[in-house]
């Protein structure tokens, strides 16, 4: 019966996949599970859903070597000195500056390849730029065990693949204006960055769970071939707009087109951006900075929390694991959530969509100004009460992908993927310099006092963030998005 219905559905997708779309499915030939399937399916959900795993597969990527590394290279002595492995392990010698520079080459090509990547991705087709962006990353992670000889490599690899990964987000953004409905916008582009969080949790806990079987090498291995599957499907199944979808019945996509703020195939084309209206655009600038600004916490959590709570809490390395997923999943929950209500708002007229964005942003800065002050004050003896309010930190800091981050789309739909590379080429500096912050500004991070310098950075540039888009920022369409600077009327 599963190899028949397995025939059925790789017949049903090759038969459709180059052929015309199926109108209303309206054919002579009888249906097979896929078009009956896809009668009773909202395509664009499962194409978010798509793009919330590639986000996840993406992510995942960027952090599988940091749980990896510890067990890739020998323990030191008090001395300097490197510990041989046990027989049949293999291990090399990294110090931890070595190690750190793993992530650090990764963040470095991220940065270098946003501004380009949000540019090209608004002139090429952005189901093969995706597809590239999942398939360099699996194929990159397959690499790692026969280049880990060479940390010269390494980190070759690292920038690469932090290269091409910085398409990613330019051309999700994208896609949410080809794709997600304005009346479900927050919802779901709350569900597709989810993804961020998800894939990195479920990267660090399947990691340590692979290590604990096998070995380092198979975290690498499996990591690189369940992307391969992603792209299997989304090759076969989706297309890079709804206007050529095949699978799709045709009041889905008269839904999709047809909304408010819906961009159309092509529509940045070849034609000249419009680069002084972008430049001297108070709610884009206001973007910029907030983009900025904004992203020190979450980064400076998601890079730095672990050490914090080993150093200064001194949770233990089991307590940890099972500690550390927590914030993200929970945060995930929220989000989506969090989305569906600033949607709901906005159709029940209760506020319009600037207001929902300034409330996010709200939401991702003030609980951080008002929580880190009280995380310092606590020492090691309450380190649950530490936890909770870390947890509590990540969960609302996370509402930046619900709020400035998708903002470039509110802006101008049809130039989201070049706005995306503007605003996230500085935004991607904290993720860079952070850990080297820490490094710089805490003298001892045993000492939860030493920490003071850095936790002050971060709730003055939330601040920042809140003050400047609170003042400039806008979730309105500009009217330097359309040719003539011609605005359509507001939605209903």
């Amino acid at each position: 019966m599963l190899l028949l219905l397995s025939h059925s559905l790789v017949a049903g997708l090759l038969q459709y996949a180059s052929g015309p779309p199926l109108n209303n499915f309206k054919i002579d030939r009888p249906e097979n599970p896929v078009t009956m399937a896809v009668k009773f399916t909202k395509v664009r959900y499962l194409f978010a859903i798509m793009l919330c795993i590639a986000n996840m597969i993406i992510y995942g990527q960027k952090v599988n070597i940091t749980v990896a590394m510890h067990q890739m290279s020998k323990e030191m002595n008090s001395d300097g000195s490197f510990i041989e492995p046990p027989t049949g392990e293999t291990r090399y010698e990294w110090t931890e500056e070595d190690k750190q520079d793993l992530s650090t080459f990764y963040f470095a090509g991220y940065m270098c390849g946003m501004f380009m990547a949000g540019y090209f991705a608004d002139r090429f087709n952005t189901k093969v730029v995706l597809l590239i962006c999942v398939l360099a990353n699996a194929l990159g992670t397959l690499l790692v065990p026969f280049c880990a000889f060479s940390l010269a490599l390494l980190y070759a690899i690292r920038f690469i693949m932090g290269l091409i990964s910085a398409a990613n987000l330019p051309i999700v953004n994208i896609c949410v204006g080809k794709w997600v409905v304005y009346e479900e916008k927050s919802m779901w582009v709350a569900i597709i960055y989810a993804g961020t969080s998800l894939g990195t949790v479920i990267s660090m806990f399947t990691s340590s769970w692979i290590i604990e079987l096998s070995n380092w090498q198979m975290v690498f291995y499996i990591h690189g071939v369940l992307p391969l599957i992603w792209c299997l499907v989304y090759f076969m199944c989706f297309t890079d707009s709804p206007e050529d979808q095949k699978l799709i019945t045709e009041e889905e996509r008269a839904l999709i087109v047809n909304s408010f703020g819906h961009r159309t195939p092509n529509s940045a084309g070849k034609k000249a951006l419009p680069w002084k209206a972008i430049f001297t655009s108070k709610p884009f600038l206001a973007l910029l900075v907030t983009n900025t600004l904004g992203n020190f916490t979450w980064y400076f959590l998601l890079t730095q929390m672990t050490t914090f709570m080993i150093k200064v809490l001194k949770f233990n390395n089991s307590e940890i694991k099972n500690l550390i997923a927590i914030p993200y999943l929970l945060g995930a929950i929220f989000n989506s959530c969090f989305g569906k209500l600033l949607d709901y708002g906005r159709k029940s007229g209760w506020w319009s969509q600037t207001i929902a964005r300034k409330i996010a942003v709200t939401i991702s800065c003030i609980p951080a100004i008002i929580l880190l002050p009280i995380i310092m004050s606590l020492d090691e003896s309450q380190r649950y009460l530490s936890f909770g309010l870390l947890t509590l930190t990540i969960i609302f800091s996370g509402s930046i992908f619900i709020g400035h981050l998708t903002n470039q789309n509110d802006l101008a739909p049809n130039f989201a993927g070049i706005l995306m590379g503007i605003t996230n080429t500085p935004g991607t500096l904290p993720a860079c310099i952070n850990p080297k912050l820490v490094g710089a500004l805490v003298k001892d991070v045993k000492n939860g006092n030493d920490w003071l310098p850095i936790f002050i950075l971060n709730i003055a540039c939330q601040i920042g963030a809140f003050l400047v888009f609170i003042i400039f920022g806008s979730g309105e369409i500009q009217d330097w998005n359309y040719p003539g600077g011609v605005r359509p009327p507001p939605p209903k």
